[in-house]
């Protein structure tokens, strides 16, 4: 068997998979779906490290647990003990490194970022995966469905060895870029009043969804969000209340939207959200959705009074609106004060096919919800 051939298709799948994704959670599990089909191995947990400054102690690292969905969680003890093998690893790595991978006795994947940072992913062997592994190796190198020969040991051992290395060596580039990007620990990409993504963050993000978009013929929405008579809570309730309602706000609307979408507090009370994947449709739903659950919430004032207040959104949609980042945010712009001279709480959706001036207003509340 040609080990070079037959790790060729996996691998090239592999790489589309992983350029294709946009998020450090998708990149994880497109990864572990790999490794459980072509390696038996499965992603067990995810966690963060920080290298401590020199001298360092195993145990002044200091390190966080991932939610990444899909993956398994460790226990208590298993916690202790893989941590505690993690950091002595990394102690050893730093004075002696090989590179920016460390693999850990078979055991975690470790792929270093900016800041003495590290990403680590725990992983172990699936048994169940290995009982039908071989067979379909062995099927798939003698090119027969019927009667399957043998192989033996040591060409399989090195089947899973060369897919496994290939696999580790795409995922850590693309895990690294977009470790760094998604790191919600760092100040710079995070706005201090409602812990959302701020508008620098934004730029890069938008930056990425338009390559990947043009590159791979998706699309995606941008919602530009403006609480409607904002200055009026400022005059009333005081500035500590506009800063508390802003702050409530942002948790509202990012409980509105799905896993993957991104969520930026643009400046001021203006909210900017990209929808990965969105068709216009679903773009509207959702949109839909942020409006109708701003309009219901009951935010508090300092001085514990309830008010009530709404926003106007405005929509346009990447490749159909826009062919750059600048374009489909002033689309988007322009479509939402459009919403707010028509009446405010509204959801308006930018229609390409006519001037720039003209926009249809979607159905207030006649779209269900979609969360997928």
């Amino acid at each position: 068997m040609d080990l070079d051939r037959t790790i060729t298709g996996p691998a090239r799948e592999l790489a589309h998979a992983m350029t294709s994704a946009g998020r450090l959670s998708e990149l994880i599990r497109t990864f572990g779906e790999h490794l459980l089909r072509e390696s038996c191995i499965e992603i067990f947990d995810v966690w963060w490290f920080q290298q401590p400054p020199r001298p360092a102690k195993v145990d002044s690292w200091t390190r966080g647990e991932f939610r990444i969905p899909g993956a398994r969680i460790l226990s208590g003890v298993e916690c202790i003990d893989a941590c505690a093998l993690v950091e002595a690893e990394l102690d050893d790595f730093a004075f002696n490194p090989p590179g920016q991978v460390l693999v850990g006795a078979g055991q975690f994947i470790a792929v270093s970022a900016n800041g003495g940072r590290w990403l680590v992913v725990f992983l172990r062997e699936s048994v169940l995966a290995a009982k039908t592994w071989r067979a379909k190796w062995v099927a798939r190198s003698s090119g027969t469905t019927g009667r399957q020969p043998g192989l033996p040991d040591v060409t399989i051992g090195e089947l899973r060895t060369a897919l496994l290395d290939v696999a580790i060596q795409s995922f850590a580039g693309h895990a690294r870029r977009l470790f760094e990007l998604e790191d919600a620990r760092t100040e710079l990409y995070r706005d201090d009043l409602t812990g959302l993504y701020n508008s620098r963050y934004l730029d890069l993000a938008l930056d990425i969804e338009v390559r990947r978009a043009t590159r791979f013929g998706t699309r995606f929405c941008v919602l530009f969000v403006d609480v409607d008579a904002f200055k009026a809570v400022n005059d009333n309730h005081g500035h500590l209340s506009g800063s508390s309602m802003l702050s409530e706000m942002g948790i509202v609307i990012k409980d509105a939207v799905r896993e993957v979408d991104i969520v930026a507090r643009y400046g001021g009370d203006e909210f900017v959200l990209v929808l990965l994947g969105a068709s216009v449709e679903t773009g509207t739903a959702i949109a839909e959705r942020v409006r109708e659950r701003v309009a219901a919430h009951k935010f508090r004032t300092s001085g514990r009074q309830e008010v009530q207040v709404t926003v106007s959104i405005g929509l346009a949609a990447f490749p159909e609106n826009a062919t750059s980042k600048e374009q489909l945010l002033r689309m988007a712009d322009e479509t939402m004060y459009a919403g707010k001279k028509n009446g405010k709480n509204r959801v308006e959706i930018y229609d390409a096919r006519q001037s720039a001036a003209t926009l249809t207003m979607a159905n207030p509340g006649g779209l269900d919800a979609i969360n997928g």
